[in-house]
């Protein structure tokens, strides 16, 4: 009888919601950017070097310093985009399973996928840097 007044609205989490939704819409935002990042820096080593640049790339005994620099720096921005990627799919898979209440939310599984891309395109950066000014 003590439950009489209670009434279950069966609402789903707003905040997990609101939580997924910034973190994949970041991460789809932040991933398609450094894909395009490092195609602007490809297009741009290739305008200055022309069809040279891309022998460069091949021939791994004489690399160039522009070609060092893509490789490195772009390896690693792809790679960090891939995992900005990741965390979106996982972000919106785990955004569908908020609205069943019996299923667990992984929030901290999208958190370590973010903050492994953040530290990733730090690095990256970080890489480039060094390799521009050094």
């Amino acid at each position: 009888m003590d439950n009489e007044w209670e009434i279950d609205l069966k609402l789903p989490d707003i905040s997990a919601m609101a939580t997924l939704l910034a973190t994949a819409t970041c991460s789809a935002i932040m991933g398609a950017a450094e894909i395009a990042y490092t195609m602007l820096w490809i297009t741009a080593a290739y305008e200055r070097h022309g069809k040279d640049f891309f022998i460069d790339l091949i021939n791994a005994k004489a690399l160039t310093w522009t070609a060092e620099f893509v490789i490195v720096a772009g390896s690693l921005m792809l790679l960090s985009s891939m995992m900005f990627l990741i965390t979106m799919f996982y972000s919106l898979i785990q955004l569908n399973a908020v609205r069943d209440p019996s299923k667990k939310i992984r929030m901290n599984v999208i958190f370590l996928l973010f903050i492994i891309a953040m530290i990733l395109l730090f690095i990256a950066l970080i890489s480039a840097l060094i390799l521009r000014y050094i």
